[in-house]
């Protein structure tokens, strides 16, 4: 018996895996309670929005049925209140639980007459129950019957709050990966040997190209030399950091290195995400407007900075601004404590950062 009952609690866990083990653990039960039917389900009790899990002997085409009738389960409406076990009869008489619409509806057509549930998981508003029903052949549950039901029901409760976590992880999952690919910028997660752990959809086409990185037996190289040198150091010291810029024929690029907070999602410790920007790509043309809402600068600055990204030279910008060549400077000095920049790259580098195209080609990079 012990064996048996050992048995029966693996398949609860393997169900965590694969509905087809809880399926033959509730047929197990059913066996042992002498009931007709037993069904694992989940319950919103704010919505009463229904989620059948799994079943033994439960006409699933009344499923519809029962999701209309979900409101007016004052069975499952009493667990939830109480948080207890309970039986129809611990709920209202045998009379008048035959004349509910639940009863007329959904027990009488698959010959249900009596009912028991237990409680295996309340999260926030939602009740999961293991339920159990008897036909008119056999004498309704009584408080023994619960007993025994109750040796199952919180391993079923455990393996359920494990698969909803697994769930609701592989949904964030789902929904950061739907996030990470709306970014036209490529980004890498590696592990400090520079292994590729995760890409979004801009970092794999451009590993597939191998245009500025690949994949070389698994690990991220940068076709560039002295850049692929600096990340592989800033990676495998787990040291954030930027290469502002570097060139990979006509085009420059930049790189920013940063480690992953430890435990979240799939980085954990020791993960690096690499991000690669291509300057002049995806981007648009930077208006003084527009560099004024994202980057927090005067007008005059922002008309400035349009100039620089233009391809122009101070003096030109001068000329174009009708300003002093030395004003113009000045703006720029305030640019750069402003936005904590150090050169011309640096610069260029934190506008494609913010999705603007720059003419980055100028004899001071």
């Amino acid at each position: 018996m012990a064996d048996q009952y050992d048995r029966l609690i693996r398949l609860i866990y393997e169900g965590i895996r694969d509905d087809a083990h809880w399926a033959a653990a509730v047929t197990q039960i059913a066996s042992q309670l002498s009931a007709v039917g037993v069904g694992l389900g989940m319950q919103d009790m704010k919505t009463h929005q229904f989620r059948g899990l799994t079943d033994h002997g439960i006409d699933l085409n009344l499923t519809p049925t029962y999701r209309r009738l979900a409101p007016t389960n004052k069975i499952w409406i009493e667990i939830g209140r109480r948080r207890q076990p309970l039986t129809d009869q611990m709920v209202m008489t045998k009379g008048t639980f035959k004349r509910t619409e639940l009863y007329a509806d959904w027990f009488k057509p698959q010959e249900f007459d009596g009912v028991m549930a237990f409680p295996v998981l309340f999260k926030e508003s939602i009740s999961a129950v293991v339920v159990a029903f008897r036909d008119r052949t056999r004498v309704d549950f009584e408080s023994a019957d619960l007993a025994r039901l109750g040796r199952f029901a919180h391993h079923f409760g455990r393996a359920l709050s494990i698969r909803l976590d697994r769930e609701q992880t592989a949904a964030d999952l789902i929904a950061a990966n739907l996030m990470l690919d709306e970014i036209n910028h490529a980004l890498l997660l590696v592990d400090r040997d520079a292994r590729l752990q995760h890409a979004n959809r801009a970092g794999r086409a451009m590993l597939e190209a191998g245009k500025v990185a690949r994949l070389r037996r698994g690990r991220l190289e940068i076709q560039d030399a002295k850049a692929n040198s600096i990340v592989t150091k800033m990676v495998s010291g787990g040291r954030g950091g930027e290469l502002p810029l570097f060139k990979h024929g006509p085009e420059q690029w930049v790189i920013q290195v940063h480690p992953c907070p430890d435990g979240v999602g799939l980085s954990g410790a020791g993960r690096m995400t690499v991000k690669i920007i291509g300057l002049n790509q995806y981007s648009e043309a930077p208006t003084p407007a527009r560099l004024r809402e994202r980057l927090g600068l005067t007008i005059r600055q922002c008309e400035v900075i349009v100039e620089l990204a233009r391809g122009g030279t101070e003096a030109k910008a001068a000329k174009n601004l009708g300003i002093g060549e030395p004003t113009v400077h000045e703006h720029i000095r305030r640019v750069y404590d402003s936005l904590e920049l150090g050169s011309r790259a640096e610069l260029f580098a934190l506008l494609a950062r913010h999705g603007f195209d720059t003419i980055s080609r100028q004899k001071d990079l």
